[in-house]
C-alpha cells in the first residue's frame, strides 16, 4: 500500500504532465516532494523553506515559518493573490482536485462561510457521542436517543433522532454529502453514503429549506409598509 508521501508524489507527477510548463513553477519541500504554484508567484514562494508535514493521520501539506507563524503553502498563495486580506481571513482554503500539493490559484477554493468550516473542521471532542454531528438525548422512557444535526448556511439543521448511535452518524454523513458536495469531514471516511440514509437526509433537508423559505417570505412581507387608501 502506498504511503501518503508516495501518493502525493505520484499525483503531482501525473498532474504536471497535463499542465503548461510555462504557467507553473515547482517548489521543492522536505520528504523529496514538489508542490505546484503559479509561475507568477515563483520567486516569492522560493524565498521560504517549505516542509511537507503530515497531520491527522494522512493529511499532508507544505508549510513554512513566515513572520513567526507556521503558514501553509495554500494560504500563502492565496495571500499573494489577495494581498489586502489577512491570514486569519484565509484560514479555510481547500483543493478542488484534492491534491494538497497543487497550490495553483485555480485549484484553491476560498470560502469564508459555514460551508468551508464544515468541510475542514475536525471531529468534535468531549461531546456526548463519539461521532461528529451526533448528540445524546433521552427518550420519554429514559432510554438513550441520538439526535443528528449539522450546521448549514442558515444555521443548525436537525436531521432526526434515532435509537442507534451508529445509524445517527451514518445519517449525518449522508447529510454532509448532500450539503457539501461530498467534501465534508465524515464519521466514516472512504465509505459511500448509505442509500437509506441519503433518502432520510434529503427529506429532512428539503423540509428545512422549505420552512426557512417560508419564514424568509413572512419576514419580508412584514417589512412592507401597508398603504392606506384615500377615503372618499
Amino acid at each position: 500500500m502506498q504511503s501518503t508521501v508516495e501518493k502525493t508524489r505520484a499525483a503531482v507527477h501525473t498532474l504536471i504532465q497535463s499542465l503548461d510548463p510555462a504557467l507553473i513553477a515547482l517548489v521543492g519541500t522536505s520528504r523529496d516532494l514538489e508542490a505546484i504554484v503559479d509561475k507568477q508567484f515563483d520567486w516569492q514562494v522560493r524565498a521560504h523553506r517549505w516542509y511537507a508535514v503530515i497531520s491527522r493521520g494522512d493529511h499532508i501539506h507544505a508549510v513554512a515559518d513566515i513572520d513567526g507563524q507556521r503558514i501553509s503553502l495554500q494560504r500563502y498563495v492565496m495571500k499573494l493573490q489577495y494581498p489586502d486580506r489577512s491570514y486569519d481571513d484565509l484560514k479555510q482554503v481547500s483543493f478542488e482536485n484534492k491534491i494538497t500539493f497543487d497550490c495553483r490559484v485555480s485549484n484553491l477554493e476560498h470560502r469564508v462561510g459555514r460551508q468551508a468550516v464544515m468541510r475542514n473542521r475536525r471531529s468534535k471532542r468531549n461531546t456526548s457521542s463519539q461521532y461528529k454531528g451526533v448528540i445524546k438525548a433521552l427518550g420519554q422512557d429514559g432510554s438513550p436517543r441520538w439526535r443528528t444535526q449539522i450546521m448549514a448556511d442558515h444555521g443548525s439543521m436537525g436531521i432526526g433522532v434515532y435509537e442507534d448511535e451508529h445509524w445517527a452518524a451514518t445519517v449525518y454523513d449522508a447529510a454532509a454529502y448532500l450539503l457539501f458536495e461530498g467534501e465534508a469531514l465524515y464519521n466514516f471516511p472512504g465509505r459511500p453514503p448509505d442509500q437509506d440514509a441519503l433518502l432520510i437526509a434529503a427529506t429532512k433537508i428539503a423540509r428545512y429549506r422549505a420552512k426557512a423559505k417560508r419564514q424568509k417570505g413572512t419576514a419580508a412581507m412584514q417589512e412592507i409598509p401597508m398603504e392606506v387608501g384615500n377615503s372618499t
